[in-house]
């Protein structure tokens, strides 16, 4: 029952993340949707707290860690994209991942066939959906950007579940790191605060990005990390990316070709597999 909790975390994360290219549909910048997805679980959160007692605390050191980490990755990433773009900012954020393997190594822990099974074929799945090598700007600070973001949001990754607060606690708190860095954006000006803010539509819109890639995200993600393995999460995510490319076409309109879609039916398979043979084994050990 635990995994299926977990799952059922993963399973938010993936339907949560599909709304990003609501950035695009709605001409926000990155700073402006950073500053969004913060803004949900601050006022979310925050106001359910006037009425719910200990729903926001004082954050332990395990929660500043996860605030931190969280968005360090995420002013990593967005330098990453801005200096040699998505695909190759989201590969290496995929590969987030060997930071959890790594400490599983290191401790000794046996990393199971079907671990790596399903991470090579993954990874070559989203490869093969991103086109990384069909041409595009190498770039060395890009490198660097990106590495930053694998390496901290691989530490999220791996020291998530030892959090040992309230997931709506940890995720206010994440809601401020990432409000904090996206506060520019309101300065500066843009979408969020242009005209077009008093369209219905584009309220609604917002609200609905916000709210799922915000504070609904963080919570799913919490729930995950709190019943599986660091390892198991990390595995898991990697479909992602695809649910995002999926969401693209359904909400930009935007066509793949035949090598991407093979390359998204290859990383949604292998971790969807991966998923029922984790589900087998807890069923068996229960």
């Amino acid at each position: 029952m635990n995994s299926l909790t977990g799952l059922l975390g993963i399973a938010g994360i993936w339907l949560t993340m599909a709304m990003v290219p609501l950035i695009e549909f709605l001409g926000l910048s990155a700073t402006e949707a950073t500053f969004l997805r913060g803004l949900s679980g601050v006022v979310a959160i925050g106001g359910a707290s006037l009425f719910m007692r200990g729903l926001v605390i004082k954050p332990d050191k395990e929660t500043v860690r996860l605030a931190v980490f969280f968005t360090l990755a995420t002013v990593c990433l967005f330098q990453a994209v801005a200096l040699w773009g998505a695909n190759f900012s989201a590969l290496f954020l995929d590969m987030a991942l060997f930071v959890p393997l790594y400490f599983l190594w290191r401790s000794g822990q046996r990393i199971s066939v079907v671990t790596i099974m399903a991470v090579s074929a993954a990874l070559f799945g989203t490869v093969l959906a991103l086109r990384i090598f069909d041409g595009g700007v190498l770039s060395l600070a890009g490198l660097l950007f990106s590495l930053g973001a694998l390496l901290f949001n691989g530490l999220f990754i791996q020291y998530a579940g030892k959090a040992t607060q309230r997931n709506w606690n940890k995720a206010f708190w994440m809601s401020l790191g990432l409000l904090l860095i996206g506060l520019p954006a309101v300065s500066t000006g843009g979408a969020v605060i242009s005209g077009a803010l008093f369209s219905p539509t584009f309220v609604l819109l917002v609200l609905l990005f916000s709210i799922a890639t915000g504070v609904l995200n963080f919570y799913s993600a919490f729930t995950a990390f709190r019943y599986l393995s660091p390892v198991t999460v990390g595995v898991l995510i990697l479909g992602v990316t695809p649910t995002i490319m999926l969401s693209s076409y359904l909400i930009l309109g935007r066509g793949m070709e035949v090598d991407q879609l093979v390359g998204v039916g290859i990383t949604l398979v292998s971790v969807l597999l991966f998923g029922i043979m984790l589900q087998k084994e807890q069923s068996k050990v229960s």
